[in-house]
């Protein structure tokens, strides 16, 4: 019996044994495969982290919902900076990749030296940015005093490695309570207008008035009295912006038939 007792208890301790080492090993694969998971996803965060953070805009986000829609045009700038870690990462391409807007405003990107009014969706633009500098990229609209939403995103892409990309979004919303003041001071006839152009003020003074065309350029800079008619016919045909020296608050889009 003292055999038998004997034999038993080291059986129940072998099998003791058995099981801490089954348990031990089976501990040991589930922290490796954890550990494995970890270490990739790991890997996969900062890989896409620097991917992502090799060209970056600094304002990627835009949004104002105070737009006075008397105003000419609105824009807003974001500089994209290039930190690419390979050399040869200079040559990319810009797209409007999304676009909400009133069908009479007119979209405009500036970037690298030129404006783009009107950009097609999905179009691209290439451009070189040199690796450690930055470029200016101003998104906006000409508003032609037309009130409502506007909604855009650009996406910039690297020719060589496209995961290297960024976007910058602009959101802007008119203020529903501005109203035409401009009309209480000056009144613009005919608009559009074709040979002729007639203004009349609010008292019979003598103003300068200036046209511009829709790139600031100065078209034209005359001093007339109120309800002298203008000769446009020298002026091509498009969209001008219509100011008057002494009212800072004033501006009319006029179109030229």
């Amino acid at each position: 019996m003292g055999f038998f007792f004997n034999l038993t208890l080291w059986l129940q301790s072998w099998f003791s044994y058995i099981h801490i080492i089954i348990s031990f090993v089976v501990l040991m694969n589930n922290l490796t495969k954890n550990c494995l998971y970890i270490a990739t996803l790991t890997f996969v965060m900062l890989g896409s982290f620097s991917s992502n953070a090799q060209i970056s805009f600094d304002r990627k986000f835009i949004k104002n919902s105070l737009v006075n829609r008397m105003d000419f045009d609105y824009s807003e700038k974001s500089y994209l900076s290039n930190n690419a870690a390979n050399a040869d990462d200079t040559l990319f391409n810009w797209k409007i990749i999304s676009l909400n807007q009133p069908s009479d405003w007119e979209l405009q990107v500036c970037t690298d030296g030129e404006c783009i009014a009107d950009p097609p969706l999905e179009r691209t633009h290439p451009f070189i940015l040199p690796v450690g500098e930055k470029e200016e990229f101003k998104i906006g609209w000409a508003l032609f005093e037309v009130a409502g939403d506007g909604l855009v995103t650009v996406v910039v892409t690297s020719n060589n490695y496209p995961n290297n990309t960024d976007t910058v979004t602009l959101e802007i919303a008119t203020l529903s309570n501005i109203k035409d003041v401009n009309n209480t001071f000056v009144e613009v006839n005919p608009n559009p207008i074709n040979n002729n152009l007639t203004i009349s003020f609010n008292n019979d003074s003598h103003k300068i008035i200036v046209i511009y065309d829709i790139l600031g350029n100065k078209i034209l800079s005359k001093r007339i009295y109120s309800g002298e008619s203008i000769n446009t016919t020298n002026i091509n045909k498009g969209v001008y912006i219509l100011k008057i020296e002494g009212l800072a608050n004033f501006s009319k889009v006029i179109h030229k038939n």
